[in-house]
């Protein structure tokens, strides 16, 4: 199904070829956790995600037909806002503000997630990642040493917030976790 479904959205001719194979890749990665909606897994509201459908999948917007019900936005997880933000705030400076704040969005929602950040977003390697993020965030990947990036955002986080070293790649399960996230 999952390739199936990629062939479908990559059959349309509309945006960058490139931004779409990735939206692809993340759409068809968003439908893997059954009990979950897509606009969770993707952390983008529905207005977003058709908005999104309409500029990149226009020949495939009746994908959302399929979802559930929207109820709403899942709950962020205490530090997805600051990723956002983080994201957000070193975007390419001539890129399309409406795709770096999906991008953000996303990003910041997938890095939630167990596996490497590439294998979260559903893309073929770290690579397609280094890439998305030279695209949409240069400012931002041009001051990657060379970390992973889930690792480089948090650390980067941590360094905002004066915090010396974060040792965990999330802060689910950082031991430091009450020291960002007073009560």
């Amino acid at each position: 199904m999952a390739e199936n479904l990629y062939d479908r959205l990559m059959a349309g001719d509309t945006g960058d070829p490139f931004d779409r194979h990735v939206l692809a890749c993340v759409i068809v990665s968003g439908f893997a956790p059954p009990e979950q909606l897509l606009t969770d897994t993707m952390g983008l509201s529905l207005s977003d995600l058709s908005r999104l459908m309409d500029s990149q999948f226009p020949h495939a917007a009746a994908l959302l037909d399929v979802l559930p019900l929207w109820e709403g936005p899942k709950a962020d997880a205490p530090e997805e806002p600051d990723l956002r933000a983080l994201l957000y705030d070193n975007r390419t400076p001539d890129g399309d503000p409406a795709v770096a704040r999906w991008f953000a969005r996303i990003i910041a929602r997938r890095s939630l997630g167990e596996s490497h950040l590439w294998e979260d977003l559903g893309l073929r390697d770290r690579d397609e990642l280094s890439q998305l993020m030279a695209r949409h965030f240069a400012p931002l990947a041009a001051k990657n040493p060379g970390m992973r990036w889930k690792k480089f955002f948090y650390r980067t986080m941590c360094e905002q917030e004066g915090v010396l070293l974060c040792k965990a790649p999330n802060c689910q399960i950082c031991e430091d976790y009450h020291l960002c996230f007073a009560a």
